[in-house]
């Protein structure tokens, strides 16, 4: 399992305080330049981007990835040679391009897309919050200065998300790429992230799941057959 941090770090928060501020200024005044007029909507979405990447940053969640098994060092560069060229072409396209932008007001698509992130968003920090409750410190391993951490099966397969989909966190990033695109107003964006974003974020699933019987050695069995993988089920 990751190395989550659990312990308050003055170090490493004030760091991540640092950088949070300075790229909240950043996308302030780089949107505030260039569409003085439209500017409200992305800067709410990258106000609340930054935020919940400093929260990942300091909580010692892998970028973009679950962090309730050993990530994968391919899939994770792989995602993230998507991800910023995503939001990369979603802001040129909104801002210049105007190549795939949806014929309606900034506003019917944007409000709706930031909500949707902010759904998305919720979940991702929900899943890494409740892990964090029940992770069990366990000491480094001889040569290493970081902690590592146990779960306790039952309680982790009784977590509110993971009761729905066994992989809530990377069903929760396919729901804020969608809020991303619709916040844009592109519907290149959006085929962007069905195309692409969402096979990545498949394979990173299945990667996964033939990993978790190192975390669920008792309960996997009955999770991987009550529980789905991807898509919820609502109960």
């Amino acid at each position: 399992m990751s190395s989550f941090v659990k312990r308050f770090k003055p170090g490493r928060f004030i760091w991540t305080v640092l950088v949070m501020i300075y790229f909240l200024i950043f996308f302030t005044n780089f949107f505030r330049d260039a569409i003085p007029d439209r500017m409200t909507l992305p800067v709410l979405f990258a106000y609340v981007f930054v935020l919940w990447l400093s929260l990942e940053y300091y909580f010692g969640s892998p970028f973009f990835q679950s962090g309730t098994v050993e990530h994968s060092a391919f899939w994770r560069g792989i995602f993230a040679f998507f991800v910023y060229p995503f939001l990369g072409y979603l802001g040129a396209d909104f801002i210049w391009w105007h190549w795939t932008q949806i014929p309606v007001p900034v506003a019917v698509t944007g409000y709706i897309g930031l909500a949707v992130f902010v759904i998305g968003t919720y979940v991702r920090l929900g899943t890494l919050f409740d892990i964090l409750k029940i992770a069990q410190v366990r000491p480094p391993v001889r040569g290493s200065k970081e902690e590592t951490f146990l779960l306790s099966e039952k309680r982790f397969v009784g977590l509110r998300f993971q009761k729905l989909v066994r992989h809530p966190r990377y069903f929760a990033t396919f729901i804020q790429l969608v809020g991303a695109a619709l916040v844009f107003r592109s519907w290149g964006g959006f085929v962007l992230a069905v195309v692409v974003g969402l096979p990545l974020l498949l394979q990173q699933v299945k990667y996964e799941d033939a990993r978790l019987r190192d975390v669920l050695k008792h309960e996997l069995k009955v999770y991987s057959d009550t529980v789905p993988a991807f898509w919820p089920r609502f109960r």
